[in-house]
């Protein structure tokens, strides 16, 4: 099954920067696939369109067989969990429980529904017993592990992370990664850190100026010095 398809996806910002350039991938259910490339690439707001957080001007976007469109876009959000590289940008609320609640008391669940998505969700990220703690009294790596039981109390089939690895010291980083392995959603992560990529994501996919320039097996991609270097990238 088609996990995420983008077709022809082209988007200008109002200052004129043309930042996508007819992008087209797809994902199947369950690919785990990293997008890199050098600062400026695209790489960002690609991410943005697939929840429907930016407004596509030209192309397709579906997730899971339902386009995205403004009619579908509550139902495509349910579906695409973002989790953005500053935890600070989805962390607000009073208390962890209450940060992780959010989603699926907007999804109109009942507060036992609530409760148990709470539990689920922390649980699945080794974090059961921070509900009571303030969430901006933590580290970038707790706040980080809490950004992503957020999303996935509302159960997404698909989880998109930018820069997840962003500001961790070397423990918490490989915390993360291993995280990251036992979680079962389709994946899409962009990042800069190669060796994260290496050694999670069996796919690769390379941007540079709004356009997919390469994609392919991880193995193969990182071993082309010449193609890492090209798209202002090192081997790891």
């Amino acid at each position: 099954m088609v996990a995420v398809e983008v077709k022809d996806l082209s988007y200008t910002y109002p200052d004129g920067l043309t930042a996508l350039h007819g992008v087209s991938m797809e994902l199947c259910q369950g690919d785990k696939v990293a997008l890199v490339g050098p600062n400026g690439a695209g790489k960002s707001t690609l991410l943005l369109h697939l929840n429907g957080i930016l407004e596509k001007q030209h192309g397709v976007i579906r997730i899971c067989g339902v386009e995205l469109t403004k009619k579908t876009a509550s139902r495509v959000r349910a579906m695409v969990g973002l989790v953005f590289q500053s935890p600070d940008d989805q962390l607000f609320s009073p208390t962890v429980f209450d940060d992780v609640a959010f989603g699926p008391i907007y999804q109109g669940l009942t507060p036992a529904e609530i409760q148990q998505r709470v539990t689920d969700a922390l649980r699945l990220v080794h974090m059961e017993d921070y509900a009571k703690r303030v969430s901006h009294h933590l580290s970038v790596g707790e706040k980080k592990r809490i950004a992503m039981a957020s999303v996935l109390s509302m159960q997404p089939s698909i989880l998109v992370l930018d820069e997840p690895s962003a500001g961790l010291d070397p423990r918490a980083r490989r915390a993360l990664i291993n995280l990251l392995a036992e979680l079962p959603q389709t994946m899409l992560i962009a990042t800069h850190d190669l060796p994260l990529v290496r050694d999670l994501l069996p796919r690769t996919i390379i941007m540079d100026g709004g356009r997919i320039a390469a994609d392919g097996p991880t193995r193969s991609i990182l071993a082309d010095r010449a193609l890492l270097e090209a798209h202002g990238l090192e081997m790891p």
